[in-house]
C-alpha cells in the first residue's frame, strides 16, 4: 500500500482527477468503479471543466455501491452523486455506466448483473473508494468477506447515522448494496481516500492494525497496487 498526503482536501481532490484522467489518456476503454462523497464529488467537478468530452468516449463507469430502497433519483444516492458531478456535465452516453438498482425486489440477481459486467471486462482497471469510521469501503461494513463479489450488506449504526448527510431529510437507511472487496483485490489499481481530522483515528487502524475482515480497509494493504491518498488533518493518526 503507498501512502501519499496532500496539504488539504482541494488538492487531493485536485489530484485524484488528474489520475482518473491519465488512466483513460493510457487506455480509453478503461472499466472503473466511481463512488460518491465530498472529496469525489470535487474531483468530479475539476474532470467536468478541464477534461475533453472525447475522454470518456469509450470508459465504462460503474457506481461503487446504493442505499437499498433509496431510488437513484434521489440526492443521496451514488448515481445521482455521480450523474450530475461528472456524467451529464460531459454528455457521457448512459450505454456507458451503470448503477445497482436499489429498488430491486431481486438484490442478488442484481449483484450477480454487476458482477458479470466487470467479469465481463476482464475486472476493473480501476476502483476509487472512501474510508467509514468504521473502517467500510463501499457499502462493505466491518465482518465482510475479502473474497465476497458483489453483495449486499446490513448497515451497522455508525454508517446510518453518517448516511443522513447525504440527505435534506431524515431517511430510513438499513442495507447496502455494493462492489465487494473481491473485486477490489482483483482491480488493477485500488485507491483508498480520506480527509479531515475525524477520519485520522481509522486511518492510523487501517495502515497499523492486523489486516482482518472486522477492519474492512485493511484489505488494501493486500492490494499490489493500492494507493491511500489523504490529506494532512487525515494523516495526524500516523505521526
Amino acid at each position: 500500500m503507498q501512502t501519499e498526503i496532500f496539504e488539504n482536501s482541494e488538492d487531493l481532490a485536485i489530484a485524484v482527477a488528474g489520475h482518473i484522467m491519465g488512466i483513460l489518456k493510457e487506455k480509453p476503454d478503461a472499466t472503473m468503479v466511481l463512488t460518491s462523497g465530498n472529496t469525489p464529488i470535487a474531483a468530479y467537478q475539476h474532470i467536468a471543466k478541464t477534461a475533453s468530452k472525447d475522454l470518456f468516449k469509450h470508459a465504462i463507469i460503474i457506481g461503487l455501491d446504493e442505499w437499498v430502497g433509496i431510488s437513484g433519483e434521489s440526492e443521496g444516492s451514488c448515481k445521482y452523486i455521480v450523474e450530475e458531478n461528472l456524467l451529464k456535465p460531459l454528455g457521457i452516453s448512459a450505454s456507458q455506466y451503470t448503477f445497482f438498482d436499489s429498488m430491486t425486489t431481486d438484490l442478488q440477481a442484481e449483484c450477480e448483473r454487476v458482477d458479470e459486467l466487470i467479469f465481463s471486462k476482464g475486472g476493473l482497471d480501476f476502483i476509487l473508494v472512501g474510508l467509514g469510521v468504521n473502517g467500510h469501503i463501499g457499502l462493505n461494513e466491518p465482518g465482510s468477506s475479502f473474497d465476497a463479489y458483489c453483495q449486499v450488506t446490513d448497515l451497522e449504526e455508525i454508517t446510518i447515522t453518517i448516511g443522513q448527510k447525504y440527505f435534506n431529510s431524515a431517511t430510513p437507511l438499513t442495507q447496502g448494496i455494493t462492489v465487494g472487496l473481491k473485486h477490489l483485490l482483483e482491480a488493477k489499481e485500488a485507491m483508498v481516500i480520506a480527509t479531515g481530522e475525524a477520519k485520522s483515528d481509522i486511518v492510523r487502524q487501517m495502515s497499523t492494525e492486523p489486516i482482518s475482515e472486522m477492519l474492512p480497509a485493511t484489505v488494501l494493504r493486500k492490494h499490489f497496487n493500492g494507493k491511500l491518498w489523504i490529506d494532512k488533518a487525515a494523516a495526524k493518526g500516523l505521526e
